[in-house]
């Protein structure tokens, strides 16, 4: 387990997290409209193998399981685990931090999707993309990585929301620009497509480039 100190702000914030994700206002506008696109992105079948990083509070898990996946989900707030737990019983929930040591638990398992919602934004552009590119090579063949988070079509678009709403904003977090994320992606070796669901909310496509189609891990 990895002990990292904001675990303590999201397990005081699961006894709000549905309201809140919910409510309709900056940043979660669109929320119900970016998870739906993210499980139409990902495309999935029953018996599939889905590693879901951050479920929160089970929201997503639940339509998994629904689905007839077979979901291992990472979170490094127990609170948010314990709440997760009781929506969705039949899925793996592990408490775990994805830029610490990675949970036993994980193996050399291979997953056929790797899902994630309203994450990344709390990685700066070069963890997210060491981040990803490490979670690719957890990818069975022909998987993906589906994601959906705060995110904006440009680096314009996200200054002027930083400005419409400096109080939503937390300084610690960077979300998504498109344009410029995508780029940084290719050169690091992944194939990525964007939709934007709502004014701040969108949902990204990632895969192994051609690279790795042919054995070969971009350095």
């Amino acid at each position: 387990m990895y002990n990292n100190p904001r675990s303590e702000i999201f397990d005081s914030w699961s006894e709000d997290y549905d309201q809140d994700v919910h409510s309709g206002e900056f940043p979660f506008e669109g929320y119900s409209q970016v998870l739906a696109t993210v499980l139409r992105e990902a495309s999935l079948e029953p018996g599939m193998a889905v590693l879901e990083l951050g479920p929160g509070t089970g929201i997503l898990t639940a339509r998994l399981v629904d689905l007839g996946c077979r979901v291992l989900a990472l979170d490094f707030s127990a609170k948010m685990i314990e709440k997760a737990q009781a929506r969705a019983p039949r899925a793996r929930f592990v408490q775990a931090d994805l830029l610490g040591e990675w949970p036993d638990e994980l193996g050399d398992e291979l997953f056929d999707r790797i899902l994630s919602t309203y994450l990344f934004h709390e990685f700066r552009q070069p963890v997210k993309v060491r981040l990803l590119r490490r979670l690719a090579g957890r990818l069975a063949p022909g998987g993906r990585i589906v994601l959906g988070d705060i995110a904006f079509p440009d680096g314009r678009t996200r200054a002027a929301a930083m400005v419409q709403h400096p109080d939503e904003w937390d300084e610690e977090e960077e979300s998504w620009a498109a344009e410029e994320d995508l780029s940084t992606l290719a050169a690091a070796g992944l194939r990525g497509s964007y939709t934007q669901v709502s004014s701040c909310g969108g949902v990204f496509v990632i895969e192994p480039g051609e690279d790795w189609a042919m054995g070969i891990s971009p350095g």
